[in-house]
């Protein structure tokens, strides 16, 4: 019932300030603009206004969930003490804009499958080469 409720007040708040419903308007907007006036709203974090910003409006943003978190911080892609929130950015600088929503769709696969959080497959890994985590966890019993 928390996020119905905040759904309902962010429509609320949308339709007051916009007058309609459209989100169409923050394509005219920077990428980090239209982000931080999604973030205005009610309930809505870094993660739900990027994640409205790729699949809703094609922006380039980069929603990063805890999958996404994992295994760039696995990858070497972003420093082990990097905030969640932080990664969004740093990971937006990184992967070129058209590269964003393949980048976020296959990370997330990645996680599930490969690079699980308790118990990756290293050895099943066609990253293993170039992960600079692979060594620290082959070799466990269930890494195999």
């Amino acid at each position: 019932m928390v996020k119905a409720g905040y759904i309902k007040r962010a429509l609320q708040e949308i339709k007051r300030q916009q007058g309609t419903f459209d989100l169409g308007f923050l394509n005219d907007l920077p990428l980090d603009e239209a982000r931080d006036w999604l973030m205005q709203l009610p309930g809505v974090g870094m993660k739900t206004a990027s994640v409205v910003l790729l699949f809703s409006l094609d922006m380039p943003a980069l929603p990063v969930d805890t999958h996404v978190f994992r295994v760039s911080k696995r990858l070497g892609l972003i420093d082990s003490r990097i905030t969640v929130n932080e990664a969004h950015r740093i990971l937006e600088r990184l992967v070129p804009a058209g590269d964003v929503y393949k980048f976020h769709v296959l990370l997330i696969e990645h996680g599930r499958r490969t690079c699980r959080a308790q118990w990756p497959h290293c050895t099943e890994c066609l990253l293993g080469s170039l992960c600079p985590s692979y060594e620290k966890f082959v070799g466990q019993p269930w890494a195999a």
